[in-house]
């Protein structure tokens, strides 16, 4: 096969009902400037706002790029979800697998190429990532806050992959050879599967960050899981409790050999958790997780804990402001 045939990256997106957002999504996507060819796998799970449609518009002008996978039924809501990405999977051709969902965009379109140019010189490295963009509902990009690390360009360990969520999904390229493992052997019923590549990836090779902004997270989209959890406090519970039985069977995974970051993100989690629960009797077996949060957290765990019933009316008061 001739190098002008082989595919170099298959870029998964994810979409669901992302009709306001998935024009600006697949244009960044399909203008990417590279030297080698690349697929952009869209799998639709099963849309009912006309997403599908936008999806097929865009694979009738761009057959060479976009591949469509419409499925039928939401695999999502039925807790398929790891099922229809492992079609994804199957049908992907190329030697790196990127990612960006429905509701993401890229920002700067040589990204690709930076990626694939740093892995192709570095053998050694299973994964690699940048800083993005917040952007709101209309895809404006922020200018005061970013999705980025303090540390600046550089390696990532294995520890500061599991103690931080160090990249934004549409930020992710990885080496496919370095996944054996279509389903991580750890995730479970956790839909966080971009911490779990993150953290899969870092113990399979190295990883790299760039600090560079080239892409955008949208933040708390409309029917995003993100703004679910800001409003459903039954699911964020579930989902929560998901993540730390996948922190546990991490633990089990690695033989304990990141027992010590593993309990301390767990213990973080569940602060968080029970806080945002309002719950003070659960809270009070996190007290030691106090020493490393900021003055306005000790203050809400103070009111949580001891002057429980006034503090509802201060939380609310609270997450309102910060969702503005």
């Amino acid at each position: 096969m001739e190098q002008d045939n082989i595919c170099m990256v298959s870029v998964y997106c994810s979409v669901y009902n992302h009709k306001k957002y998935i024009s600006q999504c697949l244009d960044s996507l399909v203008n990417q400037n590279t030297d080698f060819r690349y697929e952009i796998i869209v799998k639709d799970d099963a849309s009912t706002d006309g997403t599908s449609d936008i999806v097929r518009e865009y694979s009738q002008k761009y057959p060479d790029k976009i591949v469509p996978l419409i499925l039928s039924e939401n695999h999502f809501q039925r807790g398929l979800g790891l099922v229809a990405f492992e079609k994804v999977y199957r049908m992907a051709k190329g030697k790196y697998m990127a990612m960006c969902e429905g509701d993401d965009f890229w920002t700067d379109p040589d990204k690709l190429q930076k990626q694939v140019d740093f892995m192709e010189s570095h053998p050694d490295y299973s994964l690699c990532g940048h800083a993005a963009y917040y952007a709101n509902e209309e895809g404006e990009l922020s200018q005061e806050k970013f999705f980025r690390l303090e540390k600046g360009t550089g390696d990532l360990s294995v520890e500061e992959i599991l103690g931080n969520w160090s990249m934004a999904t549409c930020t992710l390229l990885y080496r496919k050879s370095c996944r054996p493992d279509v389903v991580f052997p750890f995730q479970g019923d956790c839909i966080n599967s971009d911490y779990a590549l993150m953290v899969y990836m870092a113990l399979k090779g190295k990883v790299y960050y760039f600090d560079e902004l080239m892409g955008a997270y949208r933040k708390g989209s409309s029917g995003s899981v993100s703004q679910k959890l800001q409003t459903d406090m039954d699911y964020l519970k579930k989902r929560r409790l998901e993540f730390a039985a996948m922190l546990d069977r991490i633990d089990q995974y690695t033989d304990g050999r990141y027992s010590g970051i593993i309990t301390r993100q767990k213990r973080l989690l569940l602060f968080n958790l029970y806080l945002c629960l309002g719950d003070g009797k659960e809270l009070k077996k996190y007290r030691d997780v106090l020493k490393n949060v900021g003055i306005k957290t000790k203050i809400r765990y103070i009111l949580c804990v001891y002057f429980n019933p006034i503090y509802e009316t201060v939380d609310n008061a609270y997450q309102s402001k910060k969702r503005v």
